[in-house]
C-alpha cells in the first residue's frame, strides 16, 4: 500500500506537512474505494446482481480515473466536487437496489462527507454533505413507497415512518459529520497553535543569529552553533586599525556622562556601517578607542588596500558628524587613526561573554601607530606602507620610537594616487 501511495504522490506537490497528509490520506481512500469496488463487482456478478454491477462499474471507473489525474497533477477545485458527487449517486444506487437504507451498506453514503472533510477541505464538505442528504431524501422516499415495512410500522401514518426512518438516517450523517468535523478543527487548531509556536521559534532564532553575528565573524558564528567550541586561526598577513579621539578624558569632563556615550554611539554606529560595508571585521571598542581588522576571518591579498580606503572614509564620516555637532553647540570629536599589517592569531576565548578578539605583536604595534598618530591623519607603519604605497601616496615621519617598540618607520597618508 505504500509504496502504492508514493507512486501517485504528485511529483510537484507541496513540501508542507499538511498538504502531504492530505495528499497520502486521498490515495489510500481511493485505493480502499477501488479495492471494495471491485469486490462489489466480482460479488454482483456471481449472484448476478445487475443493480450492482451497474452501480460499482462506474466508481471503479470514476475512482482510477480520480487516481490518475491527482497524480498528474489536476485542479483540486474539479476533482474533489465531481469525485464526490459522483460518490455519492453511485453509492447511492447500489444501497436503494441493495435494500441498504435499512441494512449495513448505508453507512457507507454516509461516510461520504466525512472522507471529504478528511481529503479536501471543511468548505467543501459541506458541499458533500448537502449532495448526500439531497440525495437521500429523494432515494429514501423513493425507497418507502416501493418496500414493505413491518406490520406495526405499517400501521402507523405513512408520514409518520417515512420520517422516523428518514431522521434516524439523516442523524447518522449528521452525528458522523459533526465527529469528523471536531476532530479535524482541533486538528487545525493544534496545528496553528504549532505553526504559531513555531514562527515564534524563527523569529527568536533570527533574534538570536543576529544578536551573535553582532559578537561574532559569520565564520566563527557558524562554528560555533555546529560544534559548540570553536578554533583560533593564524593568518600570515593582515591588517589592524587602532582609531581614538584626541584628548577625549578632558572632552569628557566637560560633558554630562550620557551626552558622552551619546556622542561616542553617534561616531562608532557610523564606523559600523562603513567597516561592514567596507568588508572589514570591527573586533570591539575599548573606551574611546575603536579597532578593526582586514584579511580576516577569511584571507583578503588586498586587506592593507581596503583598510587604508575604510580609515579615510571614517575620517571623512568624522569630520561632517564634528561640524554638525559644532553646528548644535556640542563638542566635535578630532580622530588619531593608526594602522599596520603582519601576523596575527583570531579566535574566541573564554565560554561566557566571549568575543571575537585577535593577538601578536601586529596588534601591539598597530596601538602604538595611533597613540603616535596626529588628529586627523592615518599613521602607517613601515610594514603597511610597502603594501600600499603603489596606491596612496605618503609622507614619511622617519624612525619615530614607540613605546616597548623602538624605533619604527612611520608614515601619514596623504592621498590616493591617480
Amino acid at each position: 500500500m505504500n509504496k502504492l501511495i508514493r507512486y501517485f504522490i504528485p511529483a510537484n506537490l507541496s513540501p508542507d506537512e499538511d498538504i502531504q497528509r492530505k495528499a497520502r490520506l486521498t490515495i489510500a481512500v481511493l485505493l480502499i474505494i477501488a479495492y471494495f469496488n471491485i469486490n462489489y463487482i466480482i460479488i454482483s456478478w456471481l449472484i448476478p446482481y445487475p443493480g450492482g454491477l451497474l452501480s460499482q462499474i462506474p466508481l471503479l471507473f470514476i475512482s482510477i480515473t480520480t487516481l490518475w489525474l491527482y497524480k498528474s497533477g489536476f485542479s483540486d477545485k474539479i476533482l474533489y466536487p465531481v469525485y464526490f458527487i459522483a460518490c455519492t449517486v453511485c453509492i447511492a444506487i447500489t444501497v436503494y437496489y441493495t435494500n441498504g437504507f435499512l441494512s449495513v451498506l448505508f453507512p457507507w453514503l454516509a461516510s461520504t462527507p466525512i472522507v471529504a472533510v478528511l481529503v479536501w477541505s471543511k468548505k467543501g464538505s459541506r458541499i458533500s454533505l448537502l449532495f448526500v442528504l439531497l440525495v437521500e431524501i429523494f432515494f429514501f422516499y423513493q425507497y418507502l413507497n416501493n418496500h414493505p415495512f413491518p406490520d406495526q410500522i405499517a400501521a402507523s401514518k405513512p408520514w409518520v415512518y417515512k420520517t422516523f426512518y428518514f431522521t434516524c438516517n439523516a442523524g447518522l450523517v449528521l452525528i458522523l459529520y459533526w465527529i469528523a468535523i471536531v476532530f479535524e478543527n482541533a486538528k487545525d487548531t493544534a496545528l496553528r497553535n504549532l505553526h504559531t509556536r513555531n514562527e515564534e521559534l524563527r523569529i527568536e532564532k533570527e533574534k538570536s543569529d543576529t544578536l551573535l553575528l553582532n559578537i561574532l565573524p559569520e565564520e566563527v558564528a557558524e562554528e560555533l552553533k555546529a560544534t559548540n567550541r570553536t578554533t583560533a586561526k593564524s593568518f600570515e598577513l593582515a591588517s589592524v586599525m587602532f582609531l581614538d579621539i584626541k584628548d577625549f578624558t578632558i572632552l569628557s569632563e566637560q560633558q554630562k556622562p550620557e551626552e558622552v556615550i551619546k556622542g561616542l554611539d553617534e561616531y562608532f554606529e557610523a564606523f559600523d556601517k562603513i567597516v561592514t560595508t567596507q568588508g572589514l571585521e570591527k573586533i570591539k571598542t575599548i573606551g574611546d578607542a575603536y579597532m578593526c581588522a582586514s584579511g580576516l576571518p577569511t584571507d583578503n591579498h588586498n586587506h592593507a588596500y581596503d583598510i587604508v580606503a575604510t580609515a579615510i572614509l571614517m575620517l571623512e564620516e568624522a569630520h561632517k558628524i564634528s561640524l554638525q555637532r559644532i553646528a548644535a553647540g556640542k563638542i566635535g570629536y578630532e580622530l588619531r587613526v593608526g594602522i599596520n599589517s603582519g601576523p596575527l592569531v583570531a579566535g574566541v576565548v573564554g565560554i561566557k561573554k566571549f568575543a571575537y578578539d585577535i593577538w601578536g605583536d601586529t596588534v601591539n604595534t598597530a596601538a602604538r601607530m595611533q597613540q603616535m598618530g596626529e588628529a586627523g591623519r592615518i599613521n602607517l607603519s613601515g610594514t603597511t606602507y610597502e603594501l600600499v604605497k603603489d596606491k596612496y601616496k605618503c609622507s614619511y615621519r622617519g624612525k619615530l620610537r614607540a613605546k616597548h617598540k623602538g624605533d619604527i618607520d612611520m608614515y601619514f597618508v596623504d592621498e590616493l594616487i591617480a
